[in-house]
């Protein structure tokens, strides 16, 4: 199956849903996806101004939906390890 734009933005979509950034001086940082090249990377813009940090490297629309995939499952089980030691 191909994977393409629109399938990773929803995914980010989901994954902005899911995890809940801290806000930073009165903003909510957010993940994007970055195009260039040919090739696609995970950010998060952390201020107004655009800022970014990179959480992937460059790779196939495959590759990182996959990486988002695994990124979200361990967010996702580190929370509930909090939840048990609560």
């Amino acid at each position: 199956m191909r994977t393409s734009k629109k399938d990773l933005e929803q995914y980010i979509n989901t994954l902005n849903k899911s995890i809940n950034l801290k806000r930073i001086d009165g903003f909510k940082p957010y993940y994007e996806l970055d195009c260039a090249y040919d090739g696609y990377k995970l950010v998060v813009i952390n201020n107004k101004s655009r800022g970014n940090v990179e959480i992937s490297d460059r790779m196939t629309a495959k590759e990182l939906y996959s990486f988002i995939r695994a990124y979200l499952a361990g967010f996702e089980t580190a929370q509930t390890k909090k939840a048990y030691r609560a």
